[in-house]
């Protein structure tokens, strides 16, 4: 998704653009999206306040609602149809949990300027029937078909005059003070500026994998709620998430199924994935259960892994690292679409050379 967003963004600013995918366009990580985008840096203000300081957290926190709104935008101006959608979205604080952290994080973002605004438990049971101690609220989150979303970039970047060349995957990339080679199976590219919007470094950058954690996490889709069933749910219109360790998430498709994501875990042995996807799904359903008594019974109808890789901080990662001269990097993107556009627009700007204070924000030197 990353790559696709910036070969139109990079294709519409006007460069020449060549996309190499080592297998199919979308057929990796971020086609098995739980289709959610959000507009914050990180789920704690808080904490990164306490590591970066206000001004960088206020950046990323600022610079990740734009990018949510842009990409609305966006995506509306080139008619892709990919069912985008902006929401409102709460995080919800489970019954058996204070509400102090929460209220904290809430009035701390407000005092910065963002967005959040605290529902009390009386009125969260009201819009949801969610039994809990209360909720954060949150504007311009939003949800998509994520397939339809990265080809329609696509598309739009081909119409731009990008190249894409599909099985075509990197062997090496070489580079010396003026330039940097891309090296193929049958022939190589000769650039000042290459792109690595792999999500997490591939084998070709093992030196940058220690500066990310690699998880996983469940999808899970059930049946079209019954009308009865959905008469007792409430409001379908807002995501939800919580702060469950792992967390949560979960929104409401048109036709009525609940799209519930969670259960995060180190990465499970190829072999056993089969096996661990029975084991999560199953726990989901019956997490989601807990937090909607009301579909007690409702089967799933899919259920999918979707890889992880965290920074640090995870705050994403997007810009140069000053070991790969010529090299651009977007990680941490968590295969959200929003993040994903985000680092699009830094990575065009760093070959356009036009990078801004903000930025700086979403680079690797910010804790290196």
């Amino acid at each position: 998704m990353t790559g696709c967003m910036t070969a139109y963004a990079c294709a519409a600013a006007g460069l020449k653009v060549i996309l190499l995918e080592a297998d199919r366009i979308g057929q990796g990580g971020s086609s098995r999206g739980n289709g959610l985008f959000t507009s914050e840096a990180t789920p704690s203000f808080r904490e990164l306040e306490e590591k970066a300081g206000r001004r960088i957290a206020r950046s990323a926190f600022e610079s990740s609602k734009r990018a949510s709104k842009e990409l609305a935008a966006t995506v509306k101006r080139l008619g892709i149809k990919a069912d985008m959608e902006l929401r409102d979205a709460l995080r919800v604080v489970p019954g058996a949990m204070t509400d102090k952290a929460a209220r904290r994080e809430a009035s701390e973002r407000i005092e910065a300027g963002l967005d959040a605004s605290w529902i009390a438990a009386s009125a969260l049971t009201r819009q949801t029937t969610i039994a809990a101690t209360g909720a954060v609220r949150f504007h311009d989150w939003g949800v998509t078909n994520p397939l339809r979303l990265l080809l329609g970039f696509a598309a739009a970047a081909k119409k731009r005059r990008a190249v894409f060349y599909e099985k075509s995957p990197v062997k090496r990339i070489t580079f010396d003070r003026k330039k940097a080679v891309v090296e193929l199976e049958h022939g190589s590219i000769t650039t000042t500026a290459v792109m690595v919007c792999t999500s997490e470094p591939t084998d070709l950058f093992r030196a940058l994998k220690r500066h990310l954690r690699f998880e996983e996490r469940y999808v899970v889709m059930t049946e079209p709620l019954s009308a009865s069933v959905r008469s007792q749910v409430g409001d379908q219109s807002t995501i939800v998430s919580d702060l469950e360790t792992p967390a949560h998430q979960l929104w409401w498709t048109d036709d009525h199924r609940a799209v519930f994501s969670g259960a995060d875990q180190k990465r499970t042995a190829p072999r056993l994935l089969d096996k661990v996807l029975v084991q999560r799904t199953g726990q989901l359903m019956y997490e989601l259960s807990r937090l909607y008594p009301e579909i007690s019974g409702i089967m799933p109808t899919h259920g999918w892994e979707l890889p992880l890789a965290h920074t640090s901080d995870d705050v994403l990662y997007a810009g140069p690292h000053r070991n790969f001269p010529f090299q651009y990097f977007a990680f941490g993107t968590l295969h959200d679409p929003a993040r994903a556009f985000l680092a699009s627009r830094i990575l065009m700007r760093c070959a356009l050379g036009e990078t801004n204070k903000d930025d700086e924000t979403f680079a690797f030197a910010r804790n290196l």
